[in-house]
């Protein structure tokens, strides 16, 4: 995936590239299923709380970019954080819900940062997280990032943090895949090898909090 919401990004001070597809948020939305208060881990510009399925959602959104958080105000009720250094600044098991989209990969940290996570969420609580696969052509494309992550290595860091991983599967940006409304097949379609060879680039897990 694309790192349109990363700390790496925000982190070094880099212009805010293109958002996350407005497609892709609604099936993190429907994934997250009724939850009425979301943390954004790394808001970059708001993009979920642009796209929450109706105004009694509550979102709020985390990041180091006072550019992206400026705009994610109009969304999102934002906090300047730097997840390399500060502890999420909200009350343990507050939220029902969070989403760390192409983050993990770029702290230094991300177990300390997957902890805090689990802190903020209630019991029952999901956590949606979406990290770059260990690929060469991937993990080296964006030179902010710090690591790659295998199947195996992705889901452990989880369950290290406390979480039990429910899914795991395979994203990427296959072409005509939001704008023709089909973003919910591609993890299927990632599974075939040829296809994943092309456009593979992410793990997404699915996890709960006990």
């Amino acid at each position: 995936m694309a790192t349109a919401r990363t700390l790496g990004r925000v982190a070094a001070g880099r212009a805010d590239p293109p958002g996350m597809p407005a497609a892709l948020a609604r099936r993190y939305w429907r994934l997250l299923g009724d939850a009425r208060v979301v943390l954004d881990l790394g808001c970059g510009a708001g993009d979920l709380g642009r796209t929450r399925p109706h105004p009694g959602v509550d979102v709020y959104g985390v990041d180091r970019d006072a550019t992206a958080l400026e705009r994610a105000a109009r969304y999102e009720r934002t906090f300047a954080v730097d997840l390399d250094r500060d502890p999420l600044p909200f009350a343990d098991a507050m939220f029902d819900a969070a989403l760390a989209k192409d983050i993990l990969e770029h702290v230094v940290d991300p177990l300390t940062v997957a902890r805090e996570a689990h802190r903020v969420l209630r019991p029952g609580g999901i956590l949606l997280a979406s990290v770059v696969m260990a690929r060469p052509s991937r993990l080296w494309d964006d030179y902010t990032h710090k690591r790659g992550f295998t199947a195996r290595s992705a889901r452990r860091l989880l369950e290290d943090a406390g979480f039990v991983v429910e899914d795991i599967w395979r994203m990427g940006g296959v072409p005509g895949s939001a704008r023709l409304a089909f973003i919910d097949a591609v993890p299927a379609l990632l599974r075939v090898p040829l296809f994943d060879a092309l456009w593979g680039a992410s793990w997404e897990l699915r996890a709960v909090r006990p």
